[in-house]
């Protein structure tokens, strides 16, 4: 006879903290949060940002725990970017796509 014991963890319920801040350099998106953190990544993970000009880059609104990049069609939250997660590959896709008809001169 087998015996099979689980184990059930408590959910965390505890919201993500709000992003006071962003910093986004050539190779770095940093956010400065509510509680005193501040957390960075490489741009690398996010290509919609990567592969946007500077003045798109510069373009966001933060709401709450998000920032969103109203031209890129981009969010991204807090709890990601403390996750240490990447833009999935569907949307990095898009930008490169969006990069190579810029460059070729095509309008979406």
């Amino acid at each position: 006879m087998r015996t099979c014991v689980i184990f059930i963890l408590p959910l965390n319920n505890t919201p993500p903290p709000d992003v006071l801040a962003v910093q986004i350099t050539d190779d770095r998106l940093a956010f400065d949060l509510e509680d005193g953190r501040s957390v960075s990544v490489p741009l690398a993970f996010y290509p919609t940002l990567l592969l946007a000009t500077p003045e798109e880059r510069a373009e966001f609104e933060i709401c709450h725990s998000s920032v969103h990049w109203p031209k890129l069609d981009c969010d991204i939250g807090s709890d990601g970017l403390l996750r240490g997660a990447k833009e999935a590959r569907k949307f990095a896709g898009a930008a490169t796509a969006r990069k190579t008809k810029a460059a070729a001169g095509i309008k979406s």
